[in-house]
């Protein structure tokens, strides 16, 4: 019988220094996305608050007075009013900046797909502390400041930190509400992009698709139990096959929005692809340039969390990205993780008997 060996204190350090080096990439990435979006569209942003933020100026009046785009306050419950104001003008102009609008707003829809069945999980998972168990409290912060930001500065470094691991189960509904909360976003999208801006539709899919609402119905996991389920053989595999069928069918349909969205763009630019990049960067108005970064950075956020726990499956993302697009190729690595998560899980707990 083979004896157990110590890790040197080397390795013991190296272990230790891995959690702390990657919340720091992932927070300077966050405050560096901070800083861009901020000074590209804040200038952009400045007469739209105060528009929104005007005290005489009531919703009803609003497009009259001020030459902006009527909005839905109801959609704000009061407290969220502003940015329903705000988001309703920011989605104007990508929809009228056809087509690098749809294509960098579709690209941070598809990066984020996965990432919602992930957080919504990891947030239910036994063990979890910290910040990471309150996914609400992330949206609404995702909505205010940026996925861009927050994903990367606060979200990672609070995931990385928290204790939540892979292959501890949840119960299936927290799995089935995470996979459905995801898609409603994908629905808004379309109508956003394509119902008449005139149609009060349109207005209504704007305050929802970028106000509180969507991110509030995670409230309902509020009394979920999978933070105490018991880690059985059957729960633990129960769970993830859940989550793997979750992942596979949002890699379905992560691919097919992303095949639309690369149809656009080949319709529109070709292969000419110095084209498409000044229309998303290097002339684009403050949203397009906001929603670049916000795709960008999302992506490469998504990949060190990833590579917090393999960099092998970052580097598989990477090089999966352009035959499949971002989202799939997030969704094939995590339903990898989570099998082989699960996998060593039920081979401990085998040992153990």
């Amino acid at each position: 019988m083979s004896k157990a060996t110590t890790p040197s204190p080397d390795a013991t350090s190296s272990i230790q220094r891995r959690p702390v080096c990657y919340a720091i990439a992932s927070f300077c990435l966050g405050a560096w996305a901070f800083y861009e979006v901020n000074t590209i569209s804040g200038p952009y942003f400045e007469p739209i608050l105060a528009a929104c933020n005007n005290p005489d100026i009531s919703a009803d009046n609003f497009a009259q007075k001020t030459g902006y785009h009527s909005y839905e306050p109801k959609l704000g419950l009061g407290a969220f009013n502003v940015l329903v104001c705000l988001i309703t003008q920011f989605l104007l102009e990508l929809r009228t900046t056809y087509p690098a609008g749809i294509l960098t707003w579709g690209g941070v829809v598809v990066v984020s797909l996965p990432l919602a069945v992930s957080n919504m999980v990891a947030a239910g998972r036994k063990g979890a502390i910290g910040p990471v168990r309150y996914p609400t409290i992330f949206g609404l912060l995702f909505q205010l400041f940026g996925i861009s930001v927050i994903f990367p500065m606060l979200y990672n470094p609070s995931y990385i930190f928290s204790g939540s691991k892979r292959g501890v189960p949840t119960t299936s509904l927290r799995v089935i509400a995470a996979t459905l909360m995801a898609l409603p976003g994908v629905i808004l999208t379309f109508l956003v992009f394509y119902v008449p801006t005139e149609s009060y539709i349109w207005t209504c899919a704007a305050g929802i698709l970028g106000g509180p609402i969507l991110v509030l119905v995670s409230l309902t996991m509020w009394t979920d139990k999978s933070s105490s389920l018991e880690s059985s053989t059957r729960n633990i595999t129960k769970s993830s096959d859940a989550i793997q069928k979750a992942y596979s069918l949002l890699a379905i349909v992560c691919f097919v929005f992303w095949s639309c969205l690369m149809t656009i763009a080949f319709q529109s630019y070709g292969f000419a692809l110095d084209l498409l990049w000044r229309d998303i960067w290097v002339e684009a108005g403050p949203s397009v340039a906001f929603m670049t970064i916000d795709t960008g950075v999302l992506y490469l956020g998504a990949l060190l969390l990833i590579a917090y726990e393999s960099e092998w499956k970052a580097i598989k993302a990477v090089l999966v990205t352009p035959i499949v697009g971002p989202g799939t190729a997030l969704c094939l690595v995590l339903k990898e993780l989570e099998f082989e998560a699960t996998t060593a899980l039920l081979a401990g707990e085998k040992k153990d008997v």
